[in-house]
């Protein structure tokens, strides 16, 4: 009897029986493996796909007999690791997925064999590393050492001795962390009445994810606006962890299953409550909605949370579709080159983004629908580094030659892919989520040209003790500041220098000024995309305060031990050492710091890492460091002591121009 090629019905995908012993036996595994790759080997309608597929049929092509018995066993691992389980194969090319009789799921046979090979062998200490991405984003967002890690991503030696030692390639565009987390700094608004529609709750629930709490914030923020602006009640989910599909990639089920221990019941309680539970990260709600429902078929808890999770694009349109959307945008957004994500095409509801982007007025799209080529850290590692540029290079193609005003995909990851494969370009990437936000609200009101300087606004000092100029008529919009980013942060960084006081080892002065906090604002707005009014006059609120008014110096105090344990011991040690740092001019009086008028940073039982310092100057000390009086500095605490006799002349100048003896 003849089997039938493909088939007409729609594809089904089976539970992963990772808890049967047989699915770790290496024996039965090569025997799948070989079932499947001769299948692959007769078909190879998915060559075109990733680097897997072409790695295979080399191996069966170059060996001696020409079929797969040729072709040595430890050599299938190379067709193993060069899969990143995009899913593609069995969505979009292989005709013989469930319910075939033939029953090929290609990507979770590559799960399989990752679990068996890290059961075996574990994974090297770079792989753990990058996979987890919930530690590293709470190590690398502690106050000073986000700047540390930022710069050293960004400086070419640290990034070949990343390349040497680690694997991470030198070359590919790491995302910065942040140094506000969207979780500390979110303003869910729950006050709004629920609407529930035919298709959707009325209600949401973020589930923030590690790249948005720790990466982009803005994003995060980006989709509280949106919500609110619809007047639909928002909060966090509780607590949360990392949802596990980067240990999923690794193949490390055990700790896949620790993560949903973890986060299930929070969401569980979420669903039972009746929210929609939203995720802006793509891989992330795949794992709710369908890796973990594969994982875990018999927990009622899993398949309730992967029944309440939404993309927030698919929510958006589902409230369209019940007429419970706004669609009063204010302004158009030009020409968008837009990539669909692979994780967001697996699930399966369709082209939302791209539907609810063309509600704008003025709007075209240019929709880019293939495999971008970086899936999480596989584009990251040394050795996939060029494989995942040549399989991005396509879609690099396709989303320059339409000549946009913006490059966007639901993936931020692969959205700077992207940039990095296009290169020089003059399109901004901005995610859908801001786009939509810019649609709902103009940011372009009362602002300068696109191409300012954003300290260019900044006047002489004035001689009634305000020493700022800083007004939201003079700040950069979000999309202006994108464009002159990178030369305003090379001109602050330099500015810093000059404003930097190392007392002793371990501990930092960085007097601020008007430019230093003009920075700081307008970091703010754009990692929170604030660019209403009101919202902006609470950041200045908050930060101006911090620029020297004429008769003082104002800095922000840094205590630095890059040990974690260390640190936590020194500080145990040094409460109250904000009130101990000390200026002196000449023969007046020491000058010591009025410390933390914000808010309480210590306890009794340890001080902070970072405080902000006050040093009131008397007019005749103003008078006598602009005649050429010593300034010297130090710090007096009994657990810490430092002392610079002169300062240097360089930063001794910088500081004098905060002052006026008038």
């Amino acid at each position: 009897m003849a089997t039938r090629e493909g088939s007409l019905e729609a594809p089904t995908r089976h539970p992963i029986d990772w808890k049967n012993p047989d699915f770790y036996d290496e024996t039965s595994l090569n025997q799948e493996l070989e079932r499947v790759f001769d299948v692959c080997h007769g078909c190879r309608r998915c060559v075109n796909l990733c680097t897997a597929f072409p790695r295979l049929f080399d191996l069966i092509d170059e060996s001696t007999t020409g079929e797969l018995d040729g072709v040595e066993k430890n050599q299938f691992w190379e067709v193993v690791d060069r899969c990143y389980l995009c899913d593609m194969c069995f969505m979009t090319k292989c005709p013989y997925v469930p319910p075939h009789e033939w029953n090929i799921d290609f990507p979770h046979l590559m799960l399989r064999a990752k679990a068996v090979k890290y059961k075996q062998q574990g994974a090297r200490f770079r792989d753990e590393l990058l996979s987890s991405t919930d530690l590293m984003g709470k190590l690398a967002t502690i106050p000073v050492v986000v700047q540390t890690v930022n710069t050293l991503t960004n400086t070419p030696a640290a990034r070949k001795l990343l390349d040497s030692t680690l694997g991470i390639h030198a070359e590919r565009k790491l995302p910065e962390y942040t140094t506000t987390k969207f979780r500390s700094n979110a303003k869910p608004n729950d006050s709004f009445p629920v609407q529930n529609g035919a298709r959707t709750p009325g209600k949401v629930a973020i589930y923030a994810t590690c790249y948005i709490n720790y990466n982009e914030p803005g994003i995060g923020h980006d989709l509280l606006h949106i919500l609110e602006h619809n007047e639909i009640p928002v909060r966090l989910v509780e607590k949360e962890a990392c949802c596990g599909m980067p240990k999923l990639e690794l193949g490390d089920l055990e700790t896949v299953e620790k993560l949903k221990n973890q986060n299930i019941p929070y969401l569980f309680q979420l669903a039972q409550d009746g929210y929609a539970i939203l995720s802006a990260v793509p891989s992330c709600t795949l794992m709710y909605k369908q890796e973990l429902p594969l994982l875990f078929p018999d927990d009622p808890a899993v398949q309730a949370v992967a029944a309440a999770t939404f993309d927030p694009f698919e929510y958006l349109a589902l409230r369209n579709q019940d007429n419970l959307l706004k669609i009063d945008f204010k302004r158009s957004l030009g020409k968008i080159s837009y990539h669909i994500p692979c994780h967001q095409r697996v699930q399966n509801f369709g082209k939302k983004t791209k539907d609810i982007l063309q509600l704008v007025p003025e709007t075209t799209l240019n929709v880019v629908e293939r495999c971008s080529g970086h899936d999480g850290t596989w584009g990251v590692k040394s050795e996939h580094f060029a494989d995942s540029m040549k399989i991005g290079r396509p879609v690099f193609k396709q989303m320059a030659a339409a000549e946009p005003d913006y490059i966007s995909s639901d993936c931020a990851i692969a959205a700077r892919h992207i940039a990095q494969g296009i290169g020089e370009n003059k399109a901004q990437k901005l995610h859908p989520l801001t786009l939509l936000r810019m649609a709902y609200g103009s940011d372009t009101d009362s602002t300068p040209a696109l191409n300012a300087d954003p300290a260019a606004t900044q006047s002489t000092p004035t001689k009634d003790r305000s020493m700022t100029t800083i007004t939201p008529d003079n700040l950069l919009t979000l999309e202006a500041y994108s464009k002159v980013r990178n030369d305003f942060r090379a001109k602050v960084m330099m500015h810093k220098k000059t404003r930097k006081i190392h007392l002793g080892d371990h501990v930092t002065l960085i007097f601020e000024d008007e430019l230093t906090i003009r920075y700081q604002i307008q970091e703010m707005l754009r990692v929170e995309r604030i660019f209403e009014e009101k919202e902006i006059i609470h950041e200045l609120e908050t930060y101006t305060p911090l620029v020297p008014d004429g008769h003082n110096w104002k800095a922000t105090m840094m205590i630095e031990y890059p040990d974690p344990d260390e640190r936590a011991m020194r500080l145990a040690t040094m409460i109250g050492i904000e009130d101990k740092v000390w200026i002196k001019v000449a023969n007046h009086p020491p000058v010591y710091a009025i410390a933390d008028e914000d808010l309480e940073r210590e306890n009794s039982e340890k001080t902070a890492s970072v405080h902000f310092l006050r040093f009131e100057l008397t007019v005749d000390m103003i008078r006598a460091l602009q005649q050429g009086a010593v300034l010297s500095m130090g710090i007096d605490h009994p657990a810490y002591q430092a002392t610079i006799d002169t300062v240097a002349a360089g930063i001794r100048a910088s500081l004098l121009n905060d002052l006026t003896a008038e």
